[in-house]
């Protein structure tokens, strides 16, 4: 039985030296902090818990669902940036990831989304046995309790969770973008109440979130690690503490037996013993830098680095999939019409006044409001220009999709500017409404490797953005989509377009460029290359430790434990073994509770 510690959170590791847990969970992110509160459900089991960060508790800008982005290039955000990307003239791109409990999950747009039920049936025919929309749904249910919305009738509430940990509701929506609904109506796409549901995302919807019925974030953190969970004699949650390596046996087949931490570069290692498992809950990237500073990875990249090799496993940190948007494509929007005033200390004032006193306003807006997710194959739209540098005719498209009624398109809508992640600002007096296009499904592959042998300094992220030409040209197609959107009837009233006579004089450097191109002559090569100069990721790493069948194509197993190595599995979006259609959030925190499932139940301990 591991330490009886009555107090919330322990932050000095050297107290905790001579426990021996049943259960080390690495990582008290979307999934870690699931895994702590159902392995320690069982009163006869004991769990440590171990974040890099500190506690969401004391980060206001969590809680308030427009503020997420103030977290970024925070100590709650690792602020990571990719190595520079050929694909995107050279760029090094900013790439946060949350640090801090709950992980990425604390720190998110709260999008709430299953992802197409086909592409679960594409996990298992990739090796993912036992990981199809239908094992899987159980779990969504299972992890979500719903609110209902007297505005959204037609989401039915068999089709949501109603008792579970994981918060969703409908919230803030704007009239500017309650009206992408009929602008997207007006172009052919249809509405979907729920994209939520076997049916799958294909269409226009609000989006559904991760926001509680106060108004506040919901996060991994706030439903798993609550106040009565977090007081269990079972469970030890230690943070401010780096996980440097995994322990392993030397016996002739490894073993897990513990990890070595630190709190910081400068501070002694301290031993962490475990008798049943070792579960890495890290994410897409400090997974895969934890099992090859452990030893488990490809030969050579661990002999460059005078690491001894464990286990030779050529997949760990591959694979790496991402999804990413092409930046804002920001229209002129109408006096009194968005929420761009929020940027404003003084004038956000009344809308914090009202969230913190009633948990509704503006302020609970998570920016991206509605979306649409279509196929781009599917569009009926001129989707080239009358130009003649359009892409070849004959150079037809790749279809990526998991399955026919499965999305390869996202366009997001948000009522406000949202450039740089949020780092810039539109000018004084503008009125921004924002479309952001995305790519659901790249060909376009990457990978994480190590810098040195230091676990504390920053992985090598390298998403290798555009290295498939396919990518840039689906997203070419959405640009040219969401100009069209632009110019709908249904948005007349609330977007101000300059004269087509005026679009092959815009200014490609402005803010309203190119949402002020006509979208039936801006070329398809202006639209390239303006994503090549304003593409950014939307934070959705994936894939660096995918379930296959065998460990050369793979790193860990249908039971997500790690090839070759006993007591060890991995558990986060680094084992998708593709990547989801969609926000991958809510398909995160269903693998986990799947899998605290499937530990438990493997050590009988699950009824």
């Amino acid at each position: 039985m591991g330490n009886l510690f009555s107090q919330t959170y322990v932050n000095d590791p050297s107290t905790l030296k001579d426990q021996v847990y049943d259960y080390v969970v690495v990582g008290g992110g979307t999934a870690g902090c699931v895994l702590a509160n159902r392995l320690s459900e069982d009163p006869s089991v004991s769990v440590l818990l171990v974040e890099a960060g500190g506690s969401h508790e004391k980060e206001t800008f969590s809680k308030i669902p427009v503020a997420f982005g103030k977290l970024f290039k925070t100590d709650a955000d690792w602020a990571y940036n990719t190595i520079p990307q050929s694909g995107l003239n050279g760029r090094e791109l900013f790439y946060p990831r949350g640090k801090l409990l709950g992980g990425c999950s604390s720190m998110n747009a709260m999008m709430y989304q299953h992802c197409s039920p086909s592409d679960f049936m594409e996990w298992e025919s990739k090796g993912a046995k036992g990981w199809n929309y239908d094992a899987l749904s159980p779990y969504f249910r299972k992890a979500e309790k719903f609110t209902p919305s007297i505005l959204y009738p037609n989401v039915k509430s068999e089709d949501r969770g109603d008792s579970g940990l994981f918060e969703t509701s409908y919230s803030h929506f704007a009239p500017i973008c309650a009206k992408f609904l009929d602008a997207a109506k007006e172009i052919g796409i249809p509405y979907n109440p729920d994209i939520n549901t076997g049916k799958g995302s294909l269409g226009v919807t609000k989006m559904l979130t991760c926001i509680d019925a106060k108004g506040q974030r919901s996060s991994t953190a706030t439903g798993y690690l609550t106040k009565e969970v977090l007081s269990r004699k079972n469970l030890t949650v230690l943070i401010g503490t780096t996980t440097t390596k995994v322990l392993l046996s030397s016996n002739e087949r490894s073993h897990a037996i513990g990890i070595e931490v630190a709190n910081n570069a400068s501070s002694p290692r301290h031993t962490l013993r475990c008798a049943k498992e070792v579960i890495l809950s890290a994410g897409a990237i400090n997974t895969p830098q934890v099992l090859l500073l452990s030893g488990l990875g490809p030969k050579e990249e661990l002999e460059k680095l005078a690491i001894p090799v464990v286990k030779d496993l050529p997949k760990v940190g591959k694979n790496l999939l991402d999804h990413l948007v092409t930046g804002a494509v920001t229209m002129r929007a109408k006096a009194g019409t968005t929420l761009d005033y929020l940027a404003d200390p003084i004038k956000s004032l009344p809308a914090l006044v009202q969230w913190s006193i009633y948990g509704t306003g503006p302020a609970t807006t998570n920016v991206g409001e509605a979306a649409l997710f279509v196929r781009s194959d599917d569009i009926t739209l001129p989707l080239t220009a009358k130009t003649p540098d359009s892409f070849a005719s004959e150079d037809k498209l790749i279809d990526t999709t998991s399955g026919p009624n499965s999305p390869d398109i996202e366009i997001m809508a948000g009522p406000l500017a949202f450039l740089s992640h949020g780092f810039r600002s539109a000018p004084s007096g503008t009125n921004c409404f924002t479309l952001m296009p995305g790519l659901l499904r790249p060909l376009s592959v990457g990978q994480v490797t190590l810098a040195s042998s230091s676990p504390f300094d920053k992985p090598l992220v390298d998403p290798n953005y555009f290295s498939h030409p396919n990518d840039v040209k689906i997203l070419t197609r959405a640009v040219r989509l969401a100009i069209h959107i632009g110019h709908t009837a249904s948005y007349q009233p609330m977007l101000t377009l300059p004269p087509i006579s005026q679009s092959s004089s815009l200014d490609k450097l402005d803010l309203f460029y190119p949402g002020d191109a006509d979208p039936d002559t801006i070329s398809d090569a202006d639209i390239a290359d303006w994503i090549r100069r304003n593409a950014e990721t939307i934070y959705h790493p994936m894939g660096t430790a995918r379930i296959a069948s065998d460990e050369k194509t793979g790193v860990v197993d249908e039971e997500l434990r790690v090839w070759g190595v006993d007591g060890l599995r991995v558990v986060d979006a680094s084992v998708f073994p593709a990547a989801v259609s969609g926000h991958p959030v809510a398909p995160v925190v269903a693998v986990a509770e799947k899998a605290a499932m499937m530990i438990l139940g493997s050590a009988g301990l699950y009824h």
